[in-house]
């Protein structure tokens, strides 16, 4: 049986990944005229009033609804699912011949990658998207050409910055997947290229810190938006109205104070548990190139990793979506880890993968696992929101709710156990 299963993987992942498309498409219809949260506020961002930070994608949807005479939602709107689709359809082309073994099931159905933004829709269709769009399409092609590096180094990674400058603290990924694909083994002048490659993407986003939004630009953006479009600027639109030259220090201090140690210790747990299978690859996984630039140190690929990880420690303290940034943090480490195994670059070692505890489990209990850890649980998007709870269960009875018109069904909320928690525990 479960041989059968590792055969009709790519099948298997096919429909699950088309599952995910329906119900991505499926909410971010509904909600598009809905402003409550930061799914269309996010696109609102524009140049109107000036140099913003985010603005890019924000003056390219204004630019098309003026030229197709569209309403600016829906052109957000049809931006947000071509891009969503498209990545996902990307995603499915990354991993469809990747091995098949129980840990890289697990990192590939972790909560906290492609289910994410469709089990919690207030992560969904948010500016990440393009940026996860744009690393796939890299990471499809050959990285090493020459004309590929000037186009992604000198232009479309710059760009991503325009569009969501906190991208930046997730290049280490890209630095780290540099020195293994052009197999830099000391301190040369091929490695100082690898680092003046990405020297403007470090300009572009100084430009944005050194250019803040005034408040008289901000007034400018928001009274374009209305009344040309009849849009308010609010959530992550808003946002950037307060805006000043110290912004990173303010940002810093406000979440810092908000920051309480139950939800420091859950999400540690998140990322520990979200992250495991990924880091048991991690540890049983080394280069084939044993002598390679700052790998040499160390005997698996567990630490390189996390050094990658590191920078994006700082984003807690300066964003309130925790959740986005652990589903941003692994996404990111996993598809720079199916980027080195597809491209043979690294060797699994199978007398540790015998070992692992996973892959010991007997057949029904790994099931038994598998749904409990893929399809139960996922981080809410921000900081002090509880853990939600199955998650794959709540996209198909909440999305069958609004197109099948029915209230919902009590099967939970009055048992005895229930009402017990929310009584005595909660």
């Amino acid at each position: 049986m479960e041989k059968k299963i590792f055969d009709n993987w790519s099948n298997y992942y096919l429909y699950y990944i088309l599952m995910l498309v329906f119900f991505g498409v499926f909410s971010l219809y509904y909600k598009h005229d809905v402003g409550n949260d930061s799914t269309i506020s996010d696109w609102l961002i524009n140049y109107s009033g000036g140099f913003v930070r985010r603005g890019l994608i924000g003056q390219l949807t204004i630019e098309f609804s003026n030229f197709l005479s569209f309403e600016l939602r829906k052109t957000i709107l049809i931006f947000q699912i071509f891009f969503f689709t498209t990545y996902y359809l990307l995603v499915f082309f990354l991993l469809r011949k990747t091995i098949k073994n129980r840990l890289i099931i697990l990192s590939i159905f972790t909560p906290i990658f492609i289910l994410y933004p469709v089990a919690e829709i207030e992560a969904l269709g948010r500016k990440e998207i393009l940026i996860f769009l744009i690393i796939a399409i890299y990471f499809l092609i050959d990285v090493r050409k020459f004309k590929n590096q000037l186009l992604f180094k000198l232009i479309i990674f710059p760009i991503l910055i325009l569009i969501w400058e906190p991208a930046i603290f997730f290049f280490p990924y890209l630095l780290l997947i540099d020195l293994v694909s052009f197999r830099i083994n000391k301190f040369n002048i091929n490695l100082i290229y690898i680092f003046l490659s990405y020297s403007i993407v470090f300009l572009t986003t100084i430009f944005i810190y050194l250019n803040p939004f005034s408040i008289e630009n901000f007034n400018t953006m928001t009274n374009v938006l209305a009344n040309d479009f009849g849009e308010k600027c609010y959530m992550s639109c808003s946002f950037v109205g307060n805006q000043s030259q110290n912004s990173i220090s303010e940002l810093f201090n406000h979440h810092a104070a908000m920051i309480e140690f139950p939800n420091l210790i859950r999400y540690i747990l998140i990322v520990l548990i979200g992250f495991f299978p990924l880091l048991n690859l991690l540890k049983i996984s080394d280069l084939k190139d044993k002598n390679l630039f700052i790998f040499s140190k160390f005997r698996n690929l567990l630490f390189p990793f996390i050094f990658a990880f590191l920078p994006s420690l700082f984003l807690y303290v300066l964003m309130y979506d925790w959740g986005r940034i652990v589903h941003i943090s692994y996404t990111f480490m996993l598809l720079s880890y199916i980027f080195l195994l597809k491209n043979d670059l690294i060797n699994i070692d199978q007398g540790q993968m015998t070992k692992n505890i996973f892959i010991n489990l007997s057949k029904k209990k790994f099931i038994f696992l598998f749904v409990i850890f893929c399809f139960c649980w996922n981080p809410k998007t921000v900081m002090r929101a509880d853990i939600a709870t199955n998650s794959l269960y709540k996209i198909v009875y909440n999305s069958s709710k609004k197109i099948f018109g029915f209230q919902g069904i009590r099967l939970f909320q009055d048992s005895p156990l229930i009402k017990f928690h929310k009584k005595y525990i909660e």
